[in-house]
């Protein structure tokens, strides 16, 4: 059996092996006919006559719901996406199936062609995602009833001069100006996959064009703090907000908040899982999918399904426009991102 997708129906479970990125459906044999040209010589000739697709989500051309990526699917997802599929064709009368990717690549590829219409995705894959123009967004899902977060560069405070007010919780200088200070200076970032330790403070740096040495990877927000602290190993930093709080930290070196300061604080352009839909659904199925997505989540079937599969327990209707400044930051990080989408 292949790894690459199983299927699951709405009326019963079926596990299956199919191509990654072509999925079979159920097709219906060309008919025949007698050409009535061909009798005048006595002599019968069979013509194929044009089968007509089935509109999507219609028997024969179902809604393709994806699981998350996953070598081996687990029973788990598979029971939720089966109550997941089960809900959206309660609240559309479409027929949906669940199926399971074996990685983001395979999945980005699904819904590019159409062998998928509805996915999950993670901030990184996302952008990998609308490189191919293979997404639309639908929603985006939140925590503590917001979609997205920030991150902030820290400095000691008798090398760099902040512009960020704590006090008025805000920048008071454009990042051009705030951040021109770190020019040729040595950053540290925590792993090459953090949003908020990398990749989106190096794409800000990246998109105004603010070159700097090569960054020392110190693995963990609160080793950002200490690198930046004994200014031995690098300039400045990035770590979420505000990461200086941490007790231990706090602990280790009582006047912290006042010696390690706040330089620019990245406004809250990262975003949460989302999900998203395939540019092959037409207008008419993307309305009722939405729809239905948000009575789903007002029920408590619904909300644990959501949650278990894809780790979204609240979510709010977005448009494409949403993502711009992420990706954006993304793509002028410098960094190989396109490796860590799996």
């Amino acid at each position: 059996m292949s790894r690459r997708w199983l299927r699951i129906t709405i009326y019963y479970l079926l596990i299956t092996g199919i191509a990654a990125c072509s999925l079979p459906m159920p097709a219906a044999a060309p008919t025949a006919t007698i050409s009535p040209s061909s009798t005048e010589s006595g002599t019968a000739t069979a013509t194929e006559v044009p089968v007509v697709k089935p509109n999507l989500g219609e028997y024969g051309n179902p809604i393709l719901l994806s699981l998350p990526p996953a070598q081996v699917t687990s029973a788990d997802d598979i029971a939720n996406g089966q109550i997941l599929a089960d809900l959206l064709h309660e609240q559309t009368d479409l027929l949906v199936v669940a199926v399971a990717p074996f990685s983001y690549t395979d999945l980005i590829s699904a819904m590019q062609s159409g062998n998928a219409h509805i996915a999950a995705l993670p901030p990184i894959p996302l952008v990998a995602a609308y490189q191919k123009d293979a997404v639309f967004a639908a929603f985006a899902s939140t925590k503590n009833n917001v979609a997205t977060t920030g991150a902030q560069f820290l400095a000691r405070a008798d090398r760099f001069a902040p512009y960020y007010d704590p006090f008025a919780a805000k920048n008071f200088r454009e990042p051009p100006e705030a951040l021109a200070q770190f020019k040729d200076k040595k950053p540290c970032w925590t792993e090459t996959d953090s949003l908020t330790g990398y990749l989106v403070p190096a794409g800000i740096l990246g998109w105004y064009k603010i070159p700097t040495q090569e960054a020392a990877f110190v693995q963990s927000q609160f080793s950002v703090v200490r690198a930046v602290y004994t200014g031995e190993v690098c300039d400045f930093g990035a770590t979420y907000i505000d990461a200086r709080t941490y007790p231990a930290l706090k602990d280790e070196h009582p006047k912290l908040m006042d010696e390690i300061v706040v330089i620019w604080q990245v406004p809250p352009v990262i975003p949460y899982n989302g999900i998203f839909l395939s540019p092959t659904v037409p207008y008419d199925v993307s309305v009722k999918i939405k729809a239905a997505f948000q009575q789903i989540i007002l029920t408590d079937k619904g909300r644990s399904a959501l949650t278990a599969l894809y780790g979204i327990d609240s979510m709010i209707p977005v448009e494409d426009n949403f993502y711009t400044e992420f990706i954006r930051y993304i793509t002028s990080s410098g960094a190989d991102w396109n490796a860590l989408v799996h």
